[in-house]
């Protein structure tokens, strides 16, 4: 039903447009009832054109129905999609990656093999010696004489000299004094003397200044301060090996030393024999 009001509505009003352009144009048209017809005839088809641009299918329809036949005209109207251009893409313009820089060659120059180092002598350890009537804490005392003095430039002479003396002194003990409390700090030894303040393997005294209570109780520093004063005896070495002690230690009892010349030339046998 609203459909056919809505065609009504259009056809109605163009009927009654081309009725008032007939009208107005059978002024200039009124001669004959044929020019009156043609007129009102161009003047539907006109608004029906109209009519159907502006209406589409419904307008045709209209015009269809008139009392004269009108072609149907089918005013398509063109094509006016206007279609973005494709995008051109740009050339691709990828620059080929710079050479990597050639590696400096090595310009190592040849070196010389460096000479094999020399073998490293392994320190040996202390000349273990066997001798005859002395234990091993004797025996290691013994031989830290005769290499201290043997650092010190002193030949066999001189060892024998400083042996005798040691075991007049101390029976190759390195002796704390009792009368010495800190000396006790310095010695694994369990032999003891308390002669005055005298001290260590040779009995010196810090009184008479020979050195500290901590010098005098090793055993190496002893040897080189006996040695060092035994240097200063003018012509020690054509003395007798007690003569020469006597010189060095100045005691209350110079025979004492010629006792014990046997044992220091064993010890020094015993000594060249493992060395």
């Amino acid at each position: 039903m609203q459909f056919a009001k809505i065609m009504e509505g259009v056809t109605g009003t163009v009927r009654s447009a081309a009725a008032g352009i007939s009208q107005r144009s059978s002024k200039f048209f009124s001669n004959s009832e044929g020019e009156h017809h043609k007129v009102r005839r161009i003047a539907v088809v006109g608004i029906a054109a109209a009519v159907f641009t502006g209406s589409g299918a419904t307008a045709a329809w209209a015009i269809s129905n008139t009392e004269e036949p009108v072609a149907e005209v089918a005013a398509e109207a063109p094509a006016t999609t206007s279609e973005a251009p494709e995008a051109t893409e740009a050339p691709a313009t990828t620059e080929a990656p710079a050479p990597a820089p050639a590696e400096e060659e090595a310009t190592t120059e040849e070196e010389e093999p460096a000479p094999a180092p020399e073998p490293v002598k392994e320190p040996t350890g202390p000349v273990d010696i066997d001798v005859s009537d002395l234990d091993d804490e004797q025996e290691a005392n013994a031989v830290t004489i005769i290499e201290t003095g043997k650092d010190m430039g002193f030949d066999e002479q001189g060892w024998a000299v400083a042996l005798a003396t040691a075991m007049q002194e101390a029976k190759l003990y390195n002796a704390a004094s009792e009368a010495v409390p800190e000396s006790f700090e310095y010695t694994d030894s369990d032999v003891t003397y308390s002669d005055h303040d005298s001290v260590g393997i040779f009995q010196q005294r810090t009184s008479m200044g020979w050195g500290s209570v901590e010098e005098l109780m090793d055993v190496s520093t002893s040897a080189s301060k006996f040695y060092g004063t035994l240097e200063d005896v003018d012509g020690w070495q054509d003395m007798s090996i007690a003569s020469a002690a006597q010189a060095v230690q100045v005691s209350a009892f110079p025979d004492y030393y010629a006792q014990w010349e046997g044992l220091a030339e064993d010890i020094i046998s015993a000594y060249n024999a493992e060395s």
